[in-house]
């Protein structure tokens, strides 16, 4: 049994990361696009505004796909304590240097500590892994859902709280800079929390680490029966959603002039919902069905919603519409993560976790700079194209499980 103050330490690891997402969405777009911006000179056209925000978007999930995968690989050779110890200390460092950046207005110093950040927040793999250890193939969906709450959680404070200390109405001294500071602090604390209460839950036998082995092991992850299909499953799938989750900022900002109050209030309103279909729907029949039987539901109802939402110009469509493609994205998220942890095995959970948020960090890279491109031609395309991508995995996804229950009838 693992003790409740390790537990909650490893779920405050999960939300620190999300609430880091949180804050940074929030303020960027209106950040980068106020032509008064102490970032961007006046000039500076709406296109490349466009770009500018996609490429700062897409480093941080880049930095995140190279450090996954080796970071929740280390974890199953040094233990979960050392890594999240170290990474959530570093990661606080480089939320005060991308404070310092904004403060003095510096660009480029703000896409190196959003590298610095994306390095040292990717333990959510250790993390997870951690969780997975102390848990059955029967209730490992369960479990996992935790972390879903704790990212639904942190969306719904984090956005309106990046929009409420950067807003002067509220605090004079506020500025962009001010969730930064915030959030450092918030990592200080998650670092304290871990060295005074985190009990190691992944113990194996001492050995010399060997790099190159750990990335052969790490490799033979997709040799795994049905592995392969779900992995190419689970990348489409955050390829599509990370087309919606990363502009819609921008596009809010474009279609509806909202403020980062306003994008604050948006986004901790959709993040209810992600809460409440992580903590209620999903663990509620998560016994009663497959994981399978989750995804292929979903998706569908997340694509359509999202293509609606990418023409309309009814604001009323986006507070009925956005919430519900919340309550299927976490359940396919969640779902996902489960159905990839129950075909691993119990010696590769740091290794899979790792594979998978580094497959997620590697589509949140390329998608922001894609949207940032097609933004500029047509603020619509990148959440129709979130649309068009979901249809695609959902199609993907229904041929593979009707294929298989047909080949085991034979």
């Amino acid at each position: 049994m693992i003790r409740k103050s390790s537990l909650y330490s490893l779920i405050f690891t999960i939300f620190n990361d999300s609430l880091g997402w949180g804050v940074i969405l929030t303020i960027f777009a209106p950040l980068l696009f106020d032509p008064t911006s102490p970032l961007l000179d006046q000039d500076v056209s709406l296109t490349s505004r466009n770009f500018i925000f996609g490429a700062l978007i897409a480093t941080y999930p880049l930095t995140q796909f190279l450090f996954l995968p080796v970071l929740g690989s280390l974890s199953d050779s040094i233990g979960r304590k050392k890594v999240l110890q170290w990474t959530t200390l570093f990661a606080g460092f480089s939320f005060i240097l991308s404070g310092l950046s904004i403060y003095h207005g510096s660009l480029f110093m703000l896409f190196v500590s959003r590298i610095l950040a994306g390095i040292f927040s990717a333990n959510s793999a250790a993390a997870q892994a951690a969780i997975a250890d102390i848990s059955t193939e029967k209730d490992k969906a369960k479990n996992l859902s935790l972390s879903g709450v704790a990212g639904g959680l942190s969306w719904v404070i984090g956005p309106p709280l990046g929009g409420f200390l950067s807003t002067k109405e509220y605090f004079p001294w506020a500025d962009f800079a001010t969730p930064m500071w915030f959030t450092a602090i918030l990592f200080f604390l998650n670092y304290l929390w871990l060295s005074h209460s985190y009990t190691e839950t992944y113990i194996k036998q001492a050995e010399k680490a060997n790099w190159k082995q750990e990335m052969k092991e790490l490799f033979k992850l997709s040799r795994i029966p049905q592995m392969k299909v779900w992995l190419y499953i689970t990348f489409l799938f955050y390829f599509g959603w990370g087309f919606c989750v990363l502009f819609y900022p921008a596009l809010l900002v474009q279609r509806f002039n909202f403020t980062q109050e306003s994008i604050g209030f948006m986004s901790g309103y959709q993040a209810l919902f992600w809460l409440l279909s992580s903590s209620l729907l999903n663990r509620g029949l998560a016994l009663r069905f497959k994981p399978e039987t989750f995804i292929l539901f979903n998706l569908p109802i997340a694509a359509i919603s999202m293509i609606i939402l990418a023409f309309t110009h009814n604001i009323v469509f986006w507070y009925i519409l956005f919430p519900l493609t919340s309550l299927c994205g976490a359940a396919i998220w969640i779902n996902l993560t489960a159905l990839l942890s129950n075909l691993a095995g119990r010696d590769n959970q740091g290794k899979v976790f790792g594979l998978a948020q580094s497959l997620m960090s590697l589509a949140m890279f390329i998608s922001p700079l894609i949207s940032g491109v097609i933004g500029a031609v047509s603020n619509s395309a990148p959440l129709a194209t979130s649309g068009a991508f979901l249809i695609l995995v959902s199609a993907m996804a229904s041929f593979y499980c009707l294929r298989k229950r047909s080949m085991s009838q034979f």
